[in-house]
């Protein structure tokens, strides 16, 4: 892992450790939102949550019960849609102006990858550029989530906490196929299948 991973799986350890110890039974799911900061894919960050059983349980429609906020349309949806979970914000990663933020930028310089605030006059092959370059730095933030998913099931962090493999959800707001391959990847095989034929079946 590179400096700001190792942060960020430092940062996640400690929020981890923090949950009640009440609570970790009924968490069934650890949730990796991304997010771009004031909507500049310059500063991605990485928000750390889970859901229960019991918030699943609340959301889940009785039969013959229409769909209507906080009830999702069927029990998948339920348990796997990011809408419906409690959104939870464990620790957040990678804000600007924070230590974090500032890692990730200087992992940006080291990879030619940042770039400088663009005028709206300026000529459109820097917006060009900006926009490939926006890309790029979405993609090795994801592939960063995604190793440091892996490092804390590797490690044994998410069984020591929870006494059981607990699948972690690599996503933003909209859900499709590469949604569910990130996923695949950062958990064991098969973990979090269940999530992936959600996906799959969306």
């Amino acid at each position: 892992m590179n400096t700001f991973e190792r942060f960020a799986y430092q940062q996640i350890c400690q929020a981890l450790a923090g949950i009640e110890p009440g609570i970790k039974p009924d968490i069934y799911v650890l949730s990796f939102f991304i997010d771009d900061f004031d909507g500049d894919p310059r500063r991605p960050t990485l928000q750390l949550g889970y859901n229960t059983t019991t918030r699943q349980a609340q959301c889940t429609p009785s039969d013959g019960q229409a769909p209507q906020w906080p009830i999702a349309s069927d029990a998948s949806e339920a348990k796997w849609n990011f809408a419906f979970w409690l959104q939870n914000v464990l620790v957040l990663v990678g804000d600007p102006e924070t230590a974090g933020g500032q890692l990730w930028k200087d992992l940006l310089e080291s990879k030619n990858l940042w770039y400088q605030d663009l005028d709206e006059d300026g000529p459109e092959e820097d917006f060009e550029r900006a926009d490939e370059l926006a890309e790029r730095i979405t993609a090795l933030f994801v592939e960063s989530c995604v190793r440091i998913a892996q490092s804390l099931h590797a490690d044994g962090v998410i069984e020591q906490q929870f006494s059981h493999a607990v699948p972690i959800v690599v996503h933003e707001l909209e859900y499709y196929d590469q949604i569910a391959a990130q996923t695949r990847a950062a958990n064991p095989p098969g973990l979090a299948s269940e999530f992936e034929d959600w996906v799959a079946s969306m």
